[in-house]
C-alpha cells in the first residue's frame, strides 16, 4: 500500500477551505485512506505547526484550534505519531493557559511516568501536580 504524508498546508486547506480545489483534493485523499487504498502518515511536527499557524497567523481562538487538532487525532485511518500523548495533551491544553508544546510535554511525562526538568515555574508546578 502506498503511504503519503500530508503536510501542514494540506490540513490548513482542509480546515480553512480557503482554496476549495485543494481542500477537495485532501478530502479525496482521506477517503482513499478510509477505504484502505492509501496509508496517511502524520508526523508530530504537523500538529504543532497546525496549532502555531492557526493561532499566530489566522488568529483562531483556542477552542477552534483544539477542535481542528482533535479532528486529526480522532481520524482512525490516519497514522499519527504519539496519538495517545496528543489526546492527553489536548485535554491539558484545553484547561490550562499554557502552550500546546508544554501541554504535550506534560502529557508525555504523565503517560510515561517521568519527571520534567524545566526552569519554567508555571510548567514545573503543573508537572508536579500531575495535571
Amino acid at each position: 500500500m502506498k503511504s503519503v504524508i500530508i503536510d501542514t498546508n494540506g490540513f490548513l486547506r482542509l480546515f480553512l477551505d480557503d482554496i476549495p480545489k485543494q481542500a477537495d483534493e485532501i478530502e479525496k485523499l482521506l477517503k482513499k485512506a478510509e477505504k484502505g487504498k492509501v496509508r496517511i502518515l502524520v508526523p508530530q511536527i504537523i500538529l504543532f505547526e497546525i496549532n502555531y499557524i492557526l493561532e499566530k497567523y489566522y488568529l483562531l481562538q483556542k477552542q477552534e484550534i483544539i477542535e481542528k487538532l482533535e479532528a486529526v487525532i480522532a481520524t482512525p485511518h490516519v497514522t499519527l505519531e504519539s496519538r495517545e500523548v496528543f489526546s492527553e495533551a489536548i485535554g491539558i491544553y484545553g484547561v490550562n493557559n499554557i502552550s500546546f508544546v508544554d501541554s504535550f510535554l506534560l502529557a508525555r511525562t504523565k503517560l510515561e511516568n517521568v519527571k520534567l526538568f524545566t526552569f519554567d515555574k508555571k510548567l514545573s508546578s503543573l508537572a508536579s501536580s500531575k495535571v
